[in-house]
Order: structure tokens, then C-alpha cells, then sequence
């Protein structure tokens, strides 16, 4: 399968334009909220939960509870104490590949255009996992789908307030409105978040990193550092209005809306200070950043039942997107005299308009068919200018460009959900999507290509009682990873003091998608003392996989992506949830999660012993949640530990990040029934940096980096207030 060959800025396309959120899917099972178990997966309401364990295809679910018991303001924060999923570089992914793997879904569909930060904690409802693919689903998911379900309009009138202030490296803040109500057949809810230093907060102020670079044919060695001390603030605005409404002849129409802007500013001071050989032709840089985003998306949905019982759901948006970035900088000679100045300004305007549908089709009882659809159209304009200007000279380097790229995307998808024996059902999904790309830039480059996959989904379960206490679950299936935007066709960047470890950077429109096969197997107890466990393994095998390489051209030092070959991983998961009484008669109202995951991985053509697909093999997590008899307090605590090893992480270069043990802390007081205030500590044991070392060998040049990593404790406190 040939990949498209797009432009530049095909770039934003594959995964930053499209469509926002889409409504709640039909045919879902209403939860009854209860009490989240700590650190549990599967911590939803009783009617939801029992819904999930007699599917096919499986799925954990961690409830809003769950994800807002630490004090958490956004989802990404939320998720990483989740067993099985990890935060990398402010990416979700599920445990066992690297960022990048896991499909993130809101509603099922793709979060285009927006990011899953743009969406209020109040407006999400639970967040489903899978860890295999779903016909249902683009099947972009090598790694598993992490798919995040938005609250359905309110059947009552509640507001809500809450407001929380925080520390970490620097003062953060935020406010939350909640409101929902109903007025007959119409119903609505509208969420608006404010936030103030969010993710500033989170990065440390000063870094230094060390260098030593060396060419092994002459023996010239050079050493440096690199000091930096940035000041950042930002700012941003998200509302989320919801509305539903049921016609009288059964229709039931829902309108999602996100609009989302977001400011960031930034001053940055680089010192580049010579130890010993090569000296830089730039010794500073002074930097400031201005960057501005917004976003707005809409979802009309519409559900209902046809006379012949036919389920149809269909729906159709929008998402508009403008992202402004202004970037100036002073660059300065070792000796402090001005080199030159650069300014960098881009401009991103996207539209995109989809339309989804899916039809559920009764045959017999022991047959579900399912058939449906999603298409949807991107625009992308981009604008990228950078000029360079010389205090000696008159003249100016100035690098344009410019791209019109035009991207649509068409499945189709079939599934069979087949029930036979009583206790035991199996699911036969196949899926087709094609993508092409059109794409147009001022050097009068053209390029207009097209990709297609065809993926065949296998997933069954056998209940082992009657009860459905136990069960064992088996999915065969064939997932895709297309090449991001950034990765194919983009203008060349250049950087100041170019290096083996600060190369040039250029994209690659001969990159092919990856293409993985997948088997995934596993065992499930949920008892009735409330002791569950359960087992997954999962092998996989992938070609053609995505790595970067640095290279030599143009007496410079470049970066880009290629396939790399194949690869081959395998995966197991030990998990349990289960309460102090089960084991302590008389013991405090406690409850305990553990798990432990291992993994082991080769990709064929990285050197040994470092070509693993993560850069650990193992991750325990530890939970407890404790409930006081007397008094209304609540509080508990996650725990993870992980390890660490260097890690093959292109061609040309490995990487060693050693891991630091985490510990989370709350503890919740609920005044009364309207309001309660919540103190939280992330990273409990934090103050301790950690280790980053790098390693890389192009041609004759060998480098090597070292940097201590500094880390915080966060400490946040959160009042809600419900009327």
C-alpha cells in the first residue's frame, strides 16, 4: 500500500483538522452512578458495568468520579494513574507501545481540530478502553483506543461551581461552571472552564544539558553546555454547550458544541557556554514566543428507531480552527555581538466538515449486524514566513511558504455481533478506509495521492458460568498507523548551531503506514464478595514501522522519518480491585487496586540490546481509597513503579530515562450534600530530578547529552460547590 506524497501541511492534516466532538453514540446502557472503586478500571455504575462484561469485544470503563478524585483540571493529568495507561510528553497511550499508538476518541470519532484538553472533566461521563481494535472504530489503533464518552443532556436542573488554585513549579489556577436543565422534551448542559498557568505550571523554569561530541576518523572532541531559563504564561477559555431534544415522533436530536481558545507567551534565554573544542557561531539566544488558538466545532446527531425496527443514528459537523504563532528572536555571537535577528510566523486555518452513520439492523436473536459509515473533508491553509535579518548587511534571508491542502477520508464498516450457545458470542467486523490528499504550495508543487487499508476484525468471549463471574475473551485483528502530517512533505527547518544533536529538520513524502497484526487473550473474574482479577496478554507484529534517522547533506546535520522495518512485541497484564473486608472482617472501609504489566519487544533492524518498542519492561501501579465511618472524609493514594532501560529510539540514536517512582495523594471533605473541598499531592515523593541520557552515532560523529530533569511535588486544593 503507497501512502500519499502530500505538501507541506498535508502537515495538520491528518490529525489536526477534521471534525469536533461527535454526540453520545446510540444504543448505550444508562448508568446509575455509585461510588468509584479506587484505582479501578472498571468503576462505573452496576447497569454499565454488567453491560460491559457481557459484550464481545472488551472494554474497561473508568467513571467522572475516578477521574476527578485526585483534584485533576484536565483529562491527560486524570488518566495517568489509570492501570495500563501512560502519559508521555502530554500524550496519552496505553502501556506496552510508545505515544502515538493509542487512537484517542471522543464519542467515537476522532478529536480533530481540538485537542481532548479542550473538554471539561464536568462534561465527560466515563472513559471506555480497549485494548484491541473495533470494526465500529477507525482502526488506527495499533496500541488500543482509548474512546472518551461526554454526559448526556441532564434530566434535571443542577448547577455547580468549583474553583481550585495549585502549585507545582510556578502558581496555577481555574474556574469550572456547570449547568444543566430540562424543560419538557428539551434538555441542556453547558460547561465553562477558565485556567490560568496550566500548563506552565508543569515545566521547570531552568534546564542544563550537557554535551560531548567526538569523530572517531580524526579524534577532534568538543564539549558544551547548554543553559536555559525560560519564563511562560498561558491562558484559556473553554465552553461546551450541550442541547437535546426529542420530537413527537421519536426522534431524538442532540447538538454538541466546543468552543476553545488558548494563549500562550513565552521568553526564553539559551546559553550555549563552551567547554572545550568546537565553538558555536551562536553563544545566545533571547527568544519570545506569542502563540494563539482557536477552536470551534459542531455535531448535530440524530437517533431513532425505524417502524421496522431498524436502529439509525446519523450525524454531521463542523470544526473551524485558527492557530497563530509569532515567534522573534536575537541571536548572538560567543564574543555578545549581535549575529542576527529571526522572525518566525505561522498561520494555520483549517475547515472541516463529517458526516457519520450507522444502521442496526435485527435479523434474529442470535444475530446484531451492524453497517455504517464515516466520511469527512479538511481544508488547510499555511502560512509560514521566516526572515532573517543581518545587522551588518541590507539584505535579509527570507524563507516563504505557503500550501493549500485538501484532505478526505471515506470508511465503511460491517459488524456482526453473533450470540450462540447461551453464554459465549463472537464478533466478525470488517472495516475499509481509503484517505487521499491534494496538495498545492507557492513553489508550484503539486501532489494529489491516495491510500487504502482493509481490516478485519475477529473478537469472542465465552462466559465459564452461568452467572458470568468468569469469562475468557479472544480477538484477532489488523491495525493501521498512517504517517503523520508533520512526518511527510513540510518546509525545511533550519536551526541555529546545527549538530549531530540538533540537526536540521526535513519530512519524507515516501513514508508508508505501518500495518500491524494482533492477537489479544484474556481471563476476567468479577465476583460477587467484590474481589475481581483479571489476566490479558496480547502479540503483535508490525511492518514497515516509523523511526528518524539524522543524516549528512549539505554539510549539515538532517532528521526525518523512514520505515524502519518490522517488529514484534508481546504484552502481559495482571490485575485486581478488591475490598479490606473481603480479607478483614472488622476492618476499615478500604478498598485496594493492584496491577503489574510486562512486556517484551524487538524491532529487527535496531542494533541489540537496545531495540525494544518502550523504553521499560515492566510497570506496577498501587491504589487505595479509604472511607471514615464518622466523619465525611475521604481519601486515598496511587502509586507507580517503572523501569528503565536505554532504548534504540531511531536509527541513529538511543535514549535512557530513568523513571522516577510516583506517589499521589487526596483527601476529600464533604461539608454537606452541596459542598465539598478536596486537597490533593501529585508526585508526593517529588524534588528529586531525574537522569536523561542520549546517545547517537552519524558516520564518523559520535554524541553524547546528559540532563537532570527536574521534577515538583504538585500540591492543589479544589472547592465545589453544587445549587
Amino acid at each position: 500500500m503507497q501512502f500519499p506524497k502530500s505538501s507541506v501541511i498535508t502537515l495538520i492534516l491528518c490529525n489536526v483538522l477534521a471534525v469536533s466532538v461527535q454526540a453520545q453514540q446510540a444504543g448505550e446502557v444508562k448508568a446509575q452512578a455509585k461510588p468509584a472503586q479506587p484505582q479501578q478500571v472498571e468503576v462505573k455504575g452496576k447497569s454499565q458495568e454488567e453491560f460491559a462484561r457481557t459484550e464481545t469485544a472488551s472494554r474497561s470503563i473508568v467513571s467522572n468520579a475516578e477521574l476527578t478524585r485526585f483534584g485533576d483540571t484536565n483529562i491527560v493529568d486524570a488518566m495517568k494513574r489509570v492501570p495500563g495507561v501512560q502519559v508521555t510528553n502530554n500524550k496519552l497511550h496505553l502501556l506496552g507501545m510508545a505515544a502515538g499508538y493509542t487512537q484517542i476518541l471522543i464519542d467515537g470519532e476522532a478529536p480533530r481540530g481540538i485537542t481532548i484538553e479542550d473538554i471539561p472533566l464536568n462534561m465527560i461521563e466515563r472513559v471506555e478502553i480497549y485494548r484491541g481494535a473495533n470494526a465500529q472504530f477507525s482502526t488506527q489503533a495499533m496500541g488500543g483506543t482509548i474512546n472518551i464518552i461526554l454526559k448526556k443532556a441532564a434530566s434535571n436542573t443542577q448547577h455547580s461551581i468549583k474553583a481550585s488554585v495549585g502549585h507545582m513549579f510556578q502558581n496555577n489556577g481555574g474556574l469550572d461552571w456547570f449547568h444543566s436543565g430540562k424543560d419538557g422534551n428539551l434538555s441542556h448542559t453547558v460547561s465553562v472552564a477558565l485556567s490560568k498557568d496550566r500548563m506552565s505550571a508543569g515545566q521547570p523554569s531552568d534546564s542544563t544539558i550537557n554535551f560531548v561530541n567526538e569523530n572517531v576518523l580524526t579524534g577532534a572532541k568538543s564539549e558544551f553546555q547548554n543553559v536555559q531559563h525560560a519564563q511562560r504564561s498561558d491562558e484559556s477559555i473553554r465552553i461546551a454547550p450541550r442541547i437535546q431534544y426529542k420530537t413527537d415522533s421519536n426522534i431524538n436530536l442532540t447538538s454538541t458544541s466546543i468552543f476553545a481558545h488558548n494563549r500562550f507567551n513565552g521568553d526564553t534565554i539559551s546559553q550555549y557556554n563552551n567547554v572545550s573544542g568546537r565553538v558555536f557561531e551562536i553563544g545566545k539566544t533571547t527568544s519570545h514566543d506569542n502563540n494563539r488558538g482557536t477552536n470551534f466545532g459542531s455535531t448535530l446527531k440524530a437517533v431513532t428507531t425505524l417502524d421496522n425496527e431498524i436502529g439509525v443514528d446519523v450525524s454531521a459537523g463542523f470544526q473551524a480552527q485558527s492557530y497563530i504563532a509569532r515567534s522573534y528572536t536575537q541571536n548572538y555571537q560567543p564574543n555578545g555581538a549581535l549575529s542576527f535577528n529571526r522572525d518566525l510566523n505561522t498561520d494555520v486555518h483549517v475547515l472541516v466538515g463529517i458526516s457519520t452513520g450507522k444502521f442496526s439492523i435485527p435479523t434474529n436473536k442470535e444475530h446484531d449486524l451492524v453497517i455504517g459509515w464515516t466520511a469527512w473533508r479538511a481544508d488547510v491553509d499555511v502560512e509560514n514566513n521566516q526572515i532573517d535579518r543581518f545587522p551588518s548587511s541590507q539584505n535579509s534571508i527570507f524563507r516563504p511558504h505557503s500550501a493549500n491542502s485538501v484532505m478526505d477520508n471515506a470508511a465503511f464498516f460491517a459488524q456482526d455481533d453473533w450470540k450462540f450457545k447461551k453464554n459465549s458470542s463472537v464478533s466478525l467486523g470488517l472495516r475499509w478506509e481509503s484517505q487521499g490528499i491534494r496538495t498545492e504550495n507557492n513553489f508550484g508543487d503539486k501532489v494529489h495521492n491516495r491510500a487504502s487499508v482493509l481490516s478485519p476484525v475477529v473478537q469472542t468471549m465465552w462466559q465459564l458460568d452461568p452467572q458470568n463471574t468468569e469469562r475468557i475473551r479472544l480477538g484477532v485483528s489488523r491495525t493501521f498507523k498512517a504517517p503523520e502530517g508533520t512526518q511527510l512533505l513540510m518546509p525545511k527547518i533550519y536551526v541555529v548551531n546545527n549538530s549531530i544533536e540538533n540537526p536540521n529538520i526535513v519530512g519524507n513524502p515516501f513514508l508508508r503506514p505501518e500495518l500491524s497484526w494482533s492477537v489479544d487473550a484474556a481471563f476476567e473474574h468479577n465476583g460477587k464478595d467484590g474481589l475481581n482479577y483479571a489476566v490479558r496478554a496480547k502479540v503483535q507484529s508490525i511492518d514497515d514501522i516509523h523511526r528518524e534517522v539524522v543524516f549528512e547533506a549539505d554539510n549539515a546535520f538532517w532528521k526525518k522519518f523512514v520505515n524502519a522495518g518490522s517488529a514484534q512485541s508481546e504484552s502481559i497484564e495482571l490485575s485486581t480491585q478488591f475490598p479490606l473486608k473481603r480479607v478483614m472482617d472488622n476492618g476499615p472501609d478500604m478498598d485496594f487496586s493492584a496491577s503489574y504489566s510486562h512486556f517484551w519487544s524487538d524491532v529487527k533492524d535496531f542494533s541489540s540490546p537496545y531495540n525494544s518498542l518502550t523504553p521499560y519492561k515492566y510497570v506496577m501501579t498501587f491504589g487505595a481509597n479509604y472511607r471514615a465511618k464518622d466523619i465525611p472524609l475521604t481519601a486515598g493514594l496511587s502509586a507507580k513503579i517503572q523501569d528503565s532501560h536505554w532504548q534504540q529510539i531511531s536509527l541513529t540514536e538511543r535514549q535512557y530515562v530513568k523513571t522516577p517512582k510516583n506517589v499521589d495523594l487526596y483527601a476529600l471533605w464533604k461539608f454537606d450534600k452541596q459542598s465539598q473541598l478536596r486537597f490533593a499531592v501529585n508526585n508526593a515523593l517529588g524534588g528529586k530530578a531525574y537522569d536523561n541520557l542520549s546517545y547517537a552515532s552519524v558516520g564518523n560523529s559520535r554524541s553524547q547529552s546528559a540532563r537532570a530533569v527536574p521534577t515538583a511535588r504538585n500540591l492543589s486544593v479544589t472547592y465545589e460547590y453544587k445549587f
